[in-house]
């Protein structure tokens, strides 16, 4: 157990550095300059002295080579330094750490309503497999799958925000909410909705589909024959037998689903003017806001890779032989 879990630290540490390097390159391989564009936002209109575009290049080291400057980015990423933005010359570390909180709402959101709701359906299918239900939820949820999240959004604002007028358009809170406690939660929750929705119907689609092919499969196993023969009634047989052994497999999914959530959740929020690090990133990367972007990208990679990791230890931990299953070399 613990050889397999030093061999996946490996993997994830040098799977992480090199999703660094390769978007360290990337966003350096960007066409315009950093701080031609940022004096552009500041004056515009108005030019810039070649010294001075050179000394201030010269002050944040852009006129080093990019591999130079990535061996001085992982420096400082070692003390947790993560710089100041370009842009609005805040602390990078701190702009993050003020928006995670809405980000991870979002999301712990979007996966619950997702289970939520996917798992009785899943159920619910697989009980009633080759009938009515179960047909029209396939079809359903393979339509689901197939819609871009940002056109699903565009209609439910324009349905539930434009034409009913029952949600707000955008944001994270009305001006016009009432400060007290319940008034406050009611607002955030009224524009938690649509995101939520906008973000969870695809995975609400895949969960549900998933959970019905692994109840399929352990319907069939022995145990659940000798169920049934010692005269378990069929829910219990169902719910108490087959779906506590059929939801394990989740857990893989599970840490393939908060990638995804995160990665989602930047066209999302910036669809919906959430202010999260969906949002920060996307204007970082149109800012050419080197250390945002690269500071976002090192919390992306490390809780995908660490998504990853909890996956494998949680599946090891609940089915005993993966632990003992020897990789080939």
């Amino acid at each position: 157990m613990l050889l397999h879990l030093l061999r996946r630290l490996f993997y994830a540490v040098v799977t992480f550095f090199g999703i660094t390097l390769f978007v360290f390159a990337l966003v350096h391989a960007v066409p315009g300059d950093p701080v031609r564009f940022h004096f552009s936002q500041v004056r515009p209109g108005a030019t810039i002295d070649p010294e001075i575009l050179e000394a201030i290049r010269a002050e944040y080291r852009l006129d080093e080579p990019v591999l130079t400057q990535y061996v001085v980015w992982l420096g400082r990423l070692v003390r947790l330094d993560f710089g100041r933005s370009y842009g609005s010359q805040r602390d990078v570390a701190a702009t993050i750490a003020a928006k995670l909180p809405n980000t991870v709402l979002l999301n712990v959101a979007a996966l619950l309503v997702a289970l939520i709701l996917a798992l009785p359906i899943g159920i619910a299918s697989a009980v009633t497999r080759r009938r009515w239900l179960d047909r029209g939820s396939a079809v359903l949820f393979i339509l689901l799958y197939s819609l871009p999240n940002f056109w699903v959004g565009l209609l439910l604002i324009q349905f539930f925000s434009v034409k009913l007028g029952l949600l707000p358009l955008y944001g994270m809170s009305s001006v016009s909410a009432d400060a007290s406690t319940w008034a406050a939660l009611m607002d955030r929750g009224s524009h938690l909705v649509l995101p939520v929705v906008t973000l969870a119907y695809a995975q609400l689609a895949i969960f549900a589909r998933f959970s019905r092919s692994a109840l399929l499969e352990v319907v069939r196993a022995d145990f659940v024959l000798a169920a049934r023969a010692r005269g378990a009634g069929e829910m219990r047989v169902i719910l108490h037998h087959a779906a506590r052994n059929a939801l394990m497999p989740l857990i893989t999914l599970l840490g393939i689903t908060i990638p995804y959530l995160i990665s989602g959740s930047v066209v999302v929020e910036r669809l919906f003017q959430w202010d999260g690090i969906g949002t920060l990133f996307f204007d970082a990367v149109l800012a050419r806001d080197y250390p945002m972007v690269m500071a976002l990208t090192v919390l992306t990679a490390f809780i995908t890779l660490a998504a990853y990791a909890l996956t494998d230890l949680l599946y090891a931990l609940a089915e005993p032989r993966v632990r003992f299953v020897k990789e080939p070399r």
